[in-house]
This record gives C-alpha cells, structure tokens and sequence, in this order.
C-alpha cells in the first residue's frame, strides 16, 4: 500500500489495550499496544501523554521516549479488516494466548501470522 504524504494522523484516542489513529482520510486504525514493546509497557498517563508531530506524520510519545509514524502504522495496520466470530475449544485457545503473550503478538495478530504460514501468503 502506497502512503500518500497528504495522509496524516488528526487525533489518537486510547482504549484498554489499543489505540485508534484517526487519519485525514476519516479512517480510523486500530493499533495494538504490543505494536512496540514501549507502548505495551507504558502506562496510561504516559500514553496521554503525546503530541502530533510533522504536522501529524508522527505520534511522539516523550514520556517513554517513542516515535511512532503514519507510515508505519498504515504499513501495519492500514488494511481493510473484518471482524469474525469463530468458535474454539477454551484449552486450544489458552494455548493460543499464552503463546501469543510469550511472543509479544495480539491473539488476532498470531492467528493471521500462523494462517499466512499455513496457506503460504
């Protein structure tokens, strides 16, 4: 996917464990704490705690000194997703979260990695 420069970052805003990048094209693109490991360690003040920088071509994050960009994060996450709803043993699934957890990836996140793998994409 091409980045146009006119494609910028206008607001962040925060939940639980993610955060949504609204860009100037009115999309709005989840973002995984565990994007990096400075994210997924933050706290939320330190999260709250951002400025725009180039004119919103950037996320900076001085407390827990990160720089995240528009690039990168339509490079990661700029795909069009939808949600499904599948069912799965609760074991298989524990083992699923525990080793995404140990590999610092969302359950989401691995499920696509492994799926890629297995159907060679």
């Amino acid at each position: 996917m091409t980045t146009s420069t006119k494609t910028l970052i206008t607001s962040v805003g925060f939940a639980t464990d993610r955060l949504f990048v609204e860009l100037s094209t009115g999309r709005v693109l989840v973002v995984p704490l565990s994007y990096t490991k400075r994210l997924e360690n933050a706290t939320e003040e330190e999260l709250k705690e951002y400025r725009l920088v180039g004119n919103g071509r950037g996320i900076h994050f001085p407390l827990i000194d990160e720089d995240i960009s528009v690039e990168g994060i339509i490079r990661d996450f700029g795909n069009e997703v939808k949600r499904v709803n599948i069912s799965l043993p609760v074991l298989f699934l524990d083992e699923i979260d525990n080793y995404a957890k140990e590999h610092h990836l969302s359950r989401s996140a691995l499920l696509q990695k492994a799926t890629s793998e297995y159907i060679g994409l």
